[in-house]
């Protein structure tokens, strides 16, 4: 009788659907089945087995596939306990797929997302990449308030919940610490430094000192590392470099003989910081050589 049902009347009949439109409960989609985490398909009559590649026929039944994983494979105990959701009903299926896309479309207000919850170790990684991410590229904390981030994370893991900006900060300065840690023994490693110190401007016209480190390290490798970045008053921008300078070496636990020279970023900072530096630490220095022909050009 099959045989004589024209093409859509079978392919409404195997989706469970008599004459009539009832529903038969007959039809299984069966790729709900974690059969298909081994497989891919290739169009309506073959598979492909995504361990050894090889390619099998497909008639709307996954018993073929599962003795290929049972004897090829011996991919036992994870389909065994699938036997029976090949029994679910379509109606069964339809109805949590469903939940699964209100889960995802519908957010809560907060912009969080509060499903199963989501393994520790996975979880983990996830937090991990949102602070790489917020320092790496220097975003805000206030960023994982923000709707569209937690509506794309939301849909990538439903069941992850973003810390707030506090918790993120704490977790920041408890990374920012573990870093320093390392950064002071790499920094032991160095017979001497050169101490670069570089004065900038930001948009809101407030005055910056960044301190950089310069040096070869024990495996004889070129080496530069930020040390700090600090606001300094323009009052009083360079009165107290030396002491600005000697406190930044003292948090990395470097005494002042470590420092070989001083690099200055201009001529006029050069001028004024060289005899006060040498006269109170034996500091030597020099202006950087690329802002010199800068400046002559």
């Amino acid at each position: 009788a099959a045989a004589s049902l024209g093409p859509s009347s079978r392919r409404k009949r195997e989706k469970g659907g008599g004459q009539d439109g009832t529903s038969t409960a007959l039809y299984v989609d069966r790729r709900k089945s974690k059969v298909w985490n081994y497989y891919t398909k290739l169009g309506d009559a073959y598979v492909e087995c995504n361990v050894c590649k090889k390619q099998l026929s497909f008639h709307n039944s996954t018993t073929t596939m599962r003795e290929h994983l049972v004897r090829k494979h011996s991919i036992r105990d994870t389909l065994l306990s699938q036997l029976k959701d090949d029994q679910t009903s379509e109606s069964d299926y339809a109805a949590q797929e469903n939940a699964l896309k209100r889960s995802r479309q519908t957010p809560p207000e907060s912009g969080l997302y509060h499903a199963a919850s989501c393994s520790e170790p996975r979880s983990d990684v996830i937090l991990e990449l949102v602070l790489e991410m917020i320092f790496r590229d220097l975003h805000p904390l206030s960023m994982v308030k923000d709707k569209g981030f937690g509506l794309l994370l939301g849909y990538l893991e439903p069941s992850f919940t973003l810390p707030s900006p506090v918790q993120l900060s704490s977790m920041l300065w408890h990374r920012y610490n573990v870093v320093k840690q390392h950064l002071e023994r790499y920094l032991q490693t160095a017979q001497a430094i050169v101490v670069c110190v570089e004065f900038w401007v930001s948009q809101l016209s407030q005055t910056y000192l960044t301190v950089t480190a310069s040096f070869i390290d024990g495996e004889w490798r070129r080496a530069r590392c930020v040390m700090e970045t600090q606001q300094a008053h323009e009052d009083k921008a360079e009165g107290d470099l030396g002491e600005k300078l000697q406190a930044v070496l003292s948090e990395f636990g470097l005494s002042s003989k470590s420092v070989f020279c001083v690099m200055h970023d201009s001529p006029q900072s050069t001028a004024a910081n060289s005899q006060p530096l040498k006269n109170a630490y034996g500091w030597s220095s020099l202006c950087c050589a690329a802002r010199t022909l800068h400046l002559c050009i």
